[in-house]
């Protein structure tokens, strides 16, 4: 079998976006699904071929718009319009060459919007069946945007599959599809043991806790800060590790500067996926402080760390927490809550009454990366059969 994998977010050296991606891929080889990605080049306007690995292309496509968020430009509403109108016609082009010559099954996109909707103008042309799988950011997006909302709609309703990385996410893109079945499809990766020159502090009886993800607005980091200075005043003895890279990068230094938390409230920078293995086995929690998430891979990570958590109630967050028993469940925003979460996770003994194996294993098959594929796979090659008939 063949899918073209259409996604607007592919790992490389510089970023990690779409990080799930090849394993989902390798996951899907592993079953005989070939796999060709369609991306765009978000360092030039050529257009590249290349093969990854045995099963698994790739074509960047060419664009000038580098590594802009194409959701971003629609945001720009009129500034943004030639950028994207170049986007959509660089990929459409793209994908239609592949069809032509290398006649998929079935085309499959990452994200509703902009991948899914260049799926829709594929298919329209060349009759091959899409389906999508629906990601947090695209759906939440709907309902907040109308001049996205329709095209969101549009793909959806039209989509052959629909699934999503959430259970709440399966329930809001069914309302955007009039009901449609949509079927939970985890997105997870498998940590690598590659690692760099990063060590920990000598932490020796510090309570320690970590938080991962892009440095963005969304993610909460800035909360997660100033609850750390609440332990700070109530002298807890701690030290905060905040993983990754991001644009809010220079104003988390200046939070961090302003409540005098230097050294106690860690910016890492992104690490290597060995370094993160390592922290998390460092670290007595991991926290989630995310304004909007349906399930992060930091979650899954954390939960196949065995881990305690403190996760804010977003998206499936809560409901996963509270129903496996992980940790403490707070109000996206609120940092006295979040500081208080901290506070009674500093106790040993405490935490240890969130560690039950059993809740972590059964939730670790569940957001595996493996499962998430699989989901798909057993839908598209039901579809497959259909077509041979």
């Amino acid at each position: 079998m063949k899918m073209l994998l259409i996604t607007s977010s592919f790992p490389n050296d510089k970023s990690i976006g779409g990080i799930f991606i090849p394993d989902t891929i390798r996951t899907l080889n592993s079953l005989g699904v070939e796999v060709h990605v369609l991306t765009q080049n978000c360092e030039g306007s050529d257009s590249i071929t290349k093969i990854l690995w045995n099963g698994c292309s790739i074509t960047y496509f060419g664009w000038h718009g580098g590594d802009i968020p194409l959701v971003e430009l629609m945001k720009r509403r009129i500034s943004g319009i030639p950028l994207a109108f170049q986007y959509f016609t660089n990929g459409y082009l793209s994908g239609k060459t592949i069809c032509r010559h290398w006649q998929p099954d079935i085309i499959f996109a990452e994200w509703l919007i902009p991948s899914g909707l260049t799926a829709a103008i594929i298919s329209g042309i060349t009759k091959i069946p899409y389906c999508c799988r629906g990601l947090g950011s695209d759906v939440y997006l709907s309902s907040e945007n109308l001049l996205i909302r329709p095209f969101i709609k549009y793909v959806v309703r039209n989509s052959t599959y629909l699934f999503a990385d959430g259970f709440d996410l399966c329930r809001k893109t069914s309302a955007l599809a009039d009901g449609k079945e949509c079927y939970f499809a985890a997105t997870a990766r498998k940590l690598e043991n590659k690692k760099s020159d990063f060590l920990h502090l000598d932490d020796t009886g510090l309570f320690t806790f970590c938080s991962l993800g892009r440095l963005h607005k969304i993610k909460g980091f800035d909360f997660l800060i100033k609850a750390c200075s609440l332990l700070e005043s109530k002298k807890i003895n701690f030290r905060c590790y905040i993983v990754g890279e991001g644009e809010e990068k220079e104003n988390l230094k200046y939070l961090i500067n302003s409540f005098s938390l230097d050294g106690k409230v860690i910016l890492t920078g992104r690490l290597e996926d060995g370094d993160i293995s390592d922290l998390f086995r460092h670290v007595d929690c991991i926290v989630i402080p995310s304004l909007s998430e349906s399930i992060p891979l930091v979650l899954s990570e954390g939960v196949n760390a065995n881990k305690p958590l403190i996760v804010t109630n977003v998206g499936d967050m809560g409901y996963l927490a509270e129903k496996y028993k992980l940790g403490y469940v707070v109000e996206k925003e609120n940092y006295n809550d979040l500081a208080e979460a901290l506070i009674k996770m500093s106790n040993a003994k405490i935490r240890s009454s969130f560690y039950d194996k059993h809740n972590y294993d059964e939730l670790s098959s569940i957001l595996s990366p493996d499962s998430g594929a699989r989901a798909i796979y057993e839908k598209i090659k039901g579809l497959k059969k259909k077509c041979e008939l």
